[in-house]
């Protein structure tokens, strides 16, 4: 894979359902003129992101569950690797779920939403079988289809305010612990962690990292674009009473040609959901693969399907979705940090092995 095919990956796997809640997540959690809070938590990524860099090169393109290996005894390392198969099927499987719920408030209020939830499980199990290359191949398609949507934005210029920002920095959010109500704001970025097990299929020619990165900023910048939009165009008081703003801004669009183009959009952003689910089962069967080397990868691929068709029972509405997605996305922002920093210590370690031995 080339830098080119791994930016659109990471971009599309950063850009998931949250996507919609954003702009009313920043203004509780982050206050006034959150665009500057959301730029620093984006630098906050960029940083982990360089702790990934740091192991890539260290670690001489060798995968990490390579590193793991040959530093863990196996009846250490198979427990922490099912815990995380789970927590991967977990939010992929929570993502979509919540990208389900709201499309059946939109579209199809009447219909099973476990209906919608296993199309798109089928789809994930295609995808699934035909590898990280054709996967990488399938996003930059999909990329296309929802990078178009960005022009939609100038629709909004005549009605938009910039003095709705306020003079205001991080006044006005909800009460809480600081800390905790920024936390509630990262998971717009989570994604970009994946990269850590992208080492074996790029070579020294692909540029990873320069991938990585490009990848990360140009979703900071679609963030920050979407949410300058929704900042001057909505007063902050609106914002923060407004479940999903940017379906709520998409409703002001009227085209002679289309009705409800907010149902349109959002049935776009299916492709983006379908990447996060596709690439999280991915991780997942890497995971299952190392545990079951003998298994056969189809055998895996089903028994991850089923698994994730089974976590569309669990949130039975929307609320309860956000609160299972806010714990697993906690749990994926303490791994997104703790891997790298731990694969570097085994690294250290193994280096040092290696030199006594030498000597």
């Amino acid at each position: 894979m080339n830098w080119f095919h791994i930016a659109i990956l990471i971009y599309m796997i950063e850009l998931d359902v949250s996507m919609f809640s954003m702009p009313r997540l920043v203004a509780e959690n982050i206050g006034t003129n959150g665009w500057i809070g959301v730029m620093l938590l984006s630098l906050v990524a960029a940083f982990n992101i360089w702790l990934i860099q740091l192991v890539y090169r260290a670690s001489r393109g060798r995968s990490a569950f390579e590193i793991v290996e040959r530093s863990v005894p196996r009846f250490l390392w198979i427990p922490v690797y099912l815990l995380l198969a789970f927590l991967w099927i977990a939010l992929g499987g929570l993502i979509v779920k919540k990208y389900v719920l709201i499309f059946q408030m939109l579209s199809f209020p009447t219909t099973n939403p476990l209906l919608l939830y296993g199309v798109i499980v089928l789809l994930m199990f295609y995808l699934l079988s035909k590898g990280i290359y054709n996967i990488g191949k399938a996003s930059t398609i999909f990329f296309i289809f929802t990078i178009v949507l960005i022009f939609f934005i100038f629709y909004f210029f005549s009605d938009w305010r910039a003095i709705r920002f306020t003079n205001f920095i991080f006044q006005g959010t909800t009460a809480g612990n600081p800390v905790f109500k920024w936390l509630q704001v990262f998971p717009i970025f989570i994604g970009y962690e994946l990269a850590l097990l992208l080492f074996p299929f790029a070579s020294k020619q692909s540029k990873l990292m320069k991938g990585v990165y490009i990848g990360h900023f140009f979703h900071t910048f679609t963030i920050l674009l979407m949410i300058a939009t929704c900042f001057g165009f909505f007063s902050f008081e609106q914002l923060k009473s407004l479940m999903y703003p940017v379906i709520n801004l998409l409703s002001y669009i009227e085209l002679p040609f289309i009705n409800r183009v907010e149902n349109l959009i959002y049935t776009i952003f299916l492709f983006a959901n379908l990447i996060s689910i596709v690439l999280y089962a991915w991780a997942a069967l890497l995971c299952l693969r190392r545990i079951f080397p003998g298994v056969r990868s189809r055998l895996l691929e089903l028994v991850l399907t089923v698994l994730l068709f089974g976590f569309g029972f669990i949130p039975l509405i929307s609320r309860e979705a956000d609160e299972w997605l806010n714990t697993v996305f906690y749990s994926e922002i303490t791994l997104s940090f703790a891997a790298p920093l731990v694969l570097l210590v085994l690294l250290a370690w193994q280096n040092r092995f290696r030199k006594e031995e030498l000597t």
